[in-house]
């Protein structure tokens, strides 16, 4: 999602053009060039999946803006709203935060439903790593989405929020160096992002099948090993 700060879209693109070269790496998804979307020019409905970065510098949503929000969260499209602050998602609109106020502010007229923490049997944790923490550039924060309905929309969320700063721990340039630093945990934890992006894609595209109980005996295997 386009934020108008001109340094936040070229990270936001930066890093979905890294999760996107990585998904075509490890994974069978052809996917495509990450795009920008305007809300005020674009139409949602051709995307499964929104990376939305809070800032503060952006502007209340217009009525067509609250519309077509709506309508693609009605739909079956998922967004993650990263408000990119250390620490400030264990509190979904965390007054103390310039990130939090302003998620509450662009959000106010969203269809947002009741939020919880991420369980740790959701399908997000298996969806294609096995993985509890989901760190991007900073660690810790929590990842919050709703209960989704297992019939609706394939079981998948239409809404996550956390803080961690995915697409900041994405982000490489061009010849592969990469453009941020990861808080505290160095390389190994922006290979836990990635992780987290490649669990993110796959969950958006394919629902809750790995929830379906012919998988048990696969997961506890890789469990054991």
């Amino acid at each position: 999602m386009v934020t108008g700060v001109p340094a936040v879209d070229e990270i936001s693109r930066a890093g979905l053009d890294g999760l996107t070269r990585v998904l075509q790496q490890r994974t069978s998804v052809e996917a495509g060039r990450p795009l920008p979307v305007d809300l005020a020019r674009d139409e949602l409905a051709f995307f499964p999946l929104l990376y939305w970065p809070i800032t503060p510098e952006q502007r209340d949503l217009s009525e067509i803006a609250v519309r077509k929000v709506n309508a693609f969260l009605r739909t079956g499209g998922t967004i993650l709203f990263d408000l990119r602050e250390p620490g400030s998602g264990t509190q979904v609109f965390n007054r103390a935060s310039r990130a939090g106020q302003a998620l509450q502010r662009l959000t106010r007229d969203l269809e947002i439903p009741p939020l919880v923490p991420v369980p740790p049997d959701h399908v997000l944790t298996k969806a294609f790593y096995l993985m509890q923490d989901f760190p991007g550039r900073f660690a810790g924060g929590t990842l919050w989405l709703d209960a989704a309905d297992t019939q609706v929309n394939d079981g998948v969320a239409s809404v996550l929020i956390g803080s961690n700063d995915w697409a900041g721990a994405w982000a490489a340039n061009e010849f592969g160096q990469f453009l941020k630093p990861v808080i505290p945990g160095g390389e190994r934890q922006r290979e836990m992002a990635y992780r987290f992006g490649v669990n993110l894609a796959m969950y958006a595209m394919t629902g809750n099948y790995k929830a379906d109980q012919v998988h048990i005996p696969f997961i506890l295997e890789r469990l054991g090993q």
